[in-house]
């Protein structure tokens, strides 16, 4: 049932972030997993149907006003792959500067770049998608709720709010005060990679070979932090001092590992703070 207050809300809402603060403003008692069919329907999506159309995963009908729309998606889908593409089709129904009927592929659910107008729409939506299933407020909150970081927190976090490992890393990294970075890996090679706001630069890209060390850690859902070669992963400039880097692996199935790369920021800090120190301190001898 439409929610008539909310929609006015809405109305006057022009980015994924202020839809959010609208949504979040009528429903601030929201408990995960978030019940996004619910919500959808509060802002005017009538139906959900199951899609069969070659190439698309996912699509939205709506009137020219966008008073009303309906969301396809397809029918194989697992529960957390479909809800995120509910989500993101809702994104598109309430962004008003959004025009048309949608058909987004598996690779539209995934886009997070911005140098195209289609490129752009498609990460908003997911952008707004990941803020509805995993709110910043609860989502920070349970993070801090589970201790250090450890990538066992990453399964935990996606069973906890129905979405999938993917992207419950891609709303770590975008959320997370730790400096921390993700990568895919499927049979050896790197297939995405995902670092938080302050960590360093990654010198591994999609399609490069997965470092050496990855490969020879013990064969086992999750590993302890070993020491990573600062060489194979982040791209350090030589006259600067690099940090101590540490990995984890989560194995999946078929051949998928997840590593989470870690520097201890704080510890950073302090290192620096000592080297200059000594640099300050050495005596400086005249000609």
């Amino acid at each position: 049932m439409k929610n008539a207050a909310l929609l006015k809300d809405l109305a006057d809402c022009a980015s994924p972030e202020t839809l959010l603060a609208a949504i979040l403003k009528h429903y601030p008692q929201l408990t995960v997993p978030i019940d996004v069919e619910a919500i959808a329907r509060s802002a005017g999506i009538a139906e959900f149907r199951d899609l069969d159309v070659d190439g698309a995963t996912s699509t939205l009908m709506a009137d020219i006003a966008k008073t009303q729309g309906i969301i396809s998606v397809a029918a194989g889908f697992s529960a957390p792959r479909r809800r995120f593409a509910i989500a993101h089709q809702l994104g598109h129904f309430l962004l008003k500067a959004q025009r048309g009927d949608r058909q987004c592929t598996s690779r539209d659910l995934a886009e997070n770049r911005r140098d195209t107008p289609h490129r752009k729409e498609e990460m908003q939506a997911n952008r707004f998608a990941a803020g509805l299933l995993m709110p910043k407020p609860l989502f920070a909150s349970f993070v801090a709720d589970l201790g250090k970081p450890a990538i066992a927190h990453l399964p935990t976090l996606a069973a906890a709010y129905r979405v999938t490992l993917e992207a419950a890393v891609s709303r770590y990294a975008d959320l997370t005060q730790t400096t921390c970075a993700f990568a895919f890996i499927k049979d050896g090679t790197v297939r995405l990679t995902r670092p938080s706001r302050s960590f360093p630069a990654l010198s591994v890209r999609s399609g490069d070979p997965a470092p050496a060390a990855v490969g020879s850690t013990a064969p086992k859902e999750e590993t302890a932090w070993f020491p990573a070669d600062v060489r194979d992963w982040l791209s350090i400039a030589r006259d600067v001092r690099q940090p101590r880097l540490a990995f984890q692996t989560f194995r999946k199935a078929n051949g998928f590992q997840l590593v989470m790369l870690y520097v201890d920021a704080a510890a950073e800090r302090r290192a620096d703070e000592e080297a200059e120190k000594l640099a300050n301190e050495r005596p400086r001898f005249g000609r």
